[in-house]
């Protein structure tokens, strides 16, 4: 009951202190307006936020970083939660989520017609977001760069660094990867 508590403050703390992560005051809006904003802009949108308002900013981010520890020593009740909120978001935006399935479900059947171009899609989407992430062009990420860049990649570095040398290069996060989805194909097994 008390995470359930955290997770609603925080979600209206962000509505309210941060319109830029809401609906920005469109009558009965339950969307982000921003939802069509590349993540680049909706990153620089939110730093802004937080340089106009810092107070509000550290609350926000040490609460979701409260949440994410709750989410780590309780990761089934998080899952049920994110899959309830989901299920009611769906419910409060028939057509959205209508259009958000099909959608999902056209890339399904493209995927599944075409695994291999799926794959090399995906696998080009990964370099692309790793090539960013490693500002200093030396072909590996540091703990600092996957923190400013690829923050999944941050809170997992100690078990994607398999040398322990404190970097990640692309090999080791495509290993990652596969161990990831062959642990996936066994649990459904």
């Amino acid at each position: 009951m008390n995470r359930l508590l955290i997770a609603v403050a925080v979600a209206a703390l962000a509505t309210q202190a941060a319109p830029t992560l809401a609906s920005e005051g469109i009558p009965g809006a339950t969307v982000r307006s921003d939802s069509g904003m590349a993540p680049a802009d909706r990153k620089a949108r939110f730093e802004q936020w937080c340089k106009d308002h810092p107070e509000k900013c550290r609350e926000m981010k040490a609460k979701a970083e409260e949440r994410r520890e709750q989410c780590k020593a309780d990761p089934e009740k998080c899952r049920a939660e994110a899959q309830a909120r989901r299920e009611q978001w769906c419910k409060d935006n028939p057509e959205k989520c209508r259009e958000m399935k099909a959608k999902a479900q056209q890339r399904r059947d493209q995927c599944k017609a075409d695994p291999e171009k799926c794959r090399a899609e995906a696998q080009a989407r990964s370099r692309e977001r790793f090539r960013k992430a490693d500002t200093n062009g030396d072909g590996r990420i540091s703990r600092e760069e996957a923190q400013k860049g690829m923050p999944q990649l941050a809170r997992d570095f100690d078990r994607i660094d398999a040398n322990k040398d404190g970097m990640v290069t692309m090999e080791e996060l495509e290993a990652a990867r596969k161990a990831r989805a062959g642990a996936s194909k066994g649990k459904g097994a």
